[in-house]
């Protein structure tokens, strides 16, 4: 869980925890994979299938991680790894506090935060209990400063 995401360049193209699709919060990876077989699948066909078919095998699979880990997917990463860090250094009532607000949220917003679908950052921040937002914010300095390195050091 967490980890770097794959070194690019590199010829080849992974799929679910080999690609590192795995949620760093909570180990899910399924709905993300499944999600994302489709964006390969559209890559090749549209670099095949297109006036580069001169393209090499690096510049194919290239081609196919801009499209399996666009900045948005990798922004939407380093904010989930922003949050195991936070989770990791939670003691036990504030792991409570933490997945009681979190379970406290419509389903609806269950399902997108675990299959990867919600581009929220402030999601779960907005809705927490002040206690929940102290804590995020104590525990949190270091983990947000290397999560906005991280994304200033990230460019297309």
């Amino acid at each position: 869980m967490g980890g770097p995401l794959t070194v690019l360049p590199q010829r080849v193209v992974g799929i679910g925890g080999t690609a590192g699709m795995v949620h760093p919060s909570t180990g899910y990876m399924v709905a993300r994979t499944l999600a994302a077989a489709p964006i390969v699948a559209n890559s090749i066909v549209r670099c095949l299938g297109s006036d580069r078919r001169s393209l090499s095998e690096d510049d194919l699979s290239a081609e196919v991680w801009k499209d399996l880990w666009p900045i948005e997917r990798r922004r939407q990463r380093e904010f989930f790894c922003f949050g195991m860090d936070i989770l990791l250094k939670l003691d036990l009532q504030g792991t409570r506090r933490f997945f009681n607000a979190f379970f406290d949220l419509e389903p609806h917003y269950w399902h997108g935060f675990l299959s990867s679908r919600l581009f929220l950052p402030e999601l779960l921040f907005s809705r927490a209990s002040n206690a929940s937002r102290i804590e995020i914010m104590a525990k949190g300095t270091v983990p947000l400063v290397k999560m906005a390195n991280n994304l200033v050091q990230d460019r297309d």
